[in-house]
């Protein structure tokens, strides 16, 4: 059974369970990620040669709300015979786990939330309903995917070069007005390059509102829609300290790190 008070970070026990297995022994097929709506779910694990033990793992939540993990474990034996009868029972095995186990719910690689499976970099995580928590540096981030239609009023030059000082302390002033209550650590600006002779621009800022720090990173595209993820993580440090120019700054590698993976899907 796993031990609830074993949480560390933002990510649940069961997460931090499925991460550790992940790294110990890949599963096929199967996603790199916790997905926190998942109630039962099963692991597939081993080679496929005769060689290599079979190894079937499943993780439920009981009524009491606890989770237990079950593991199977298959040896092939020499003996044909013995083994046609054994695979049989243990293809049913697995077949019957399977049906019971929640479905997965697949994230393209160049999606949005697949850019913060991406950016994890062997990282604990859980998938939430509308993005993905982690911890990085001993801080919980939270990243969701921003509603542009609120937004749908800036303008954001996909071009580097058509990108305009003026313009961005306009959309600055904007964003401020949007919400009195925020403060701007960082201000909204266009990020630096990340490829050789890039003409495509991302953007940025870091606001703050009470004990929250919102990394924003916005992502124009050639002939698309331009997009937005949010990135938040909790600050105890005073406005304007040290303290929060530290955690200030591990959000704009976090969101650089994104910006790198969208320009090197978008760029031509």
């Amino acid at each position: 059974m796993l031990d609830p008070s074993s949480k560390s970070g933002c990510a649940s026990p069961q997460a931090a369970w499925w991460h550790w297995q992940q790294q110990h022994d890949p599963a096929a097929g199967s996603s790199p990620v916790w997905d926190a709506s998942w109630r039962r779910q099963v692991l597939f694990q081993g080679g496929a040669d005769q060689s290599s033990a079979q190894v079937v793992t499943f993780i439920a939540q009981g009524a009491d709300s606890g989770w237990t993990v079950t593991t199977w474990r298959w040896d092939m034996p020499d003996r044909a015979a013995t083994r046609r009868w054994e695979q049989k029972r243990w293809d049913e095995l697995r077949q019957a786990l399977q049906r019971s186990a929640d479905a997965d719910r697949t994230v393209a690689p160049r999606s949005l939330l697949g850019l913060g499976y991406r950016n994890l970099r062997n990282r604990p995580a859980e998938r939430l309903e509308n993005g993905l928590v982690w911890q990085a540096n001993n801080q919980c981030m939270r990243l969701s995917v921003a509603d542009m239609s609120r937004e749908s009023d800036i303008p954001l030059p996909y071009v580097r070069e058509d990108s305009r000082l003026e313009q961005r302390a306009a959309i600055q002033v904007q964003l401020a007005r949007s919400d009195p209550s925020q403060t701007w650590p960082a201000v909204f600006h266009l990020m630096l390059p990340i490829l050789p002779h890039q003409r495509s621009a991302t953007y940025a800022a870091v606001s703050r509102k009470d004990t929250q720090l919102i990394g924003h990173v916005w992502l124009p595209a050639k002939n698309e829609e331009p997009q937005q993820l949010r990135i938040e993580t909790a600050v105890a440090a005073k406005p304007g300290s040290p303290g929060e120019a530290q955690r200030v700054s591990e959000l704009d590698r976090e969101l650089a790190a994104l910006a790198a993976l969208w320009v090197a899907d978008h760029e031509r």
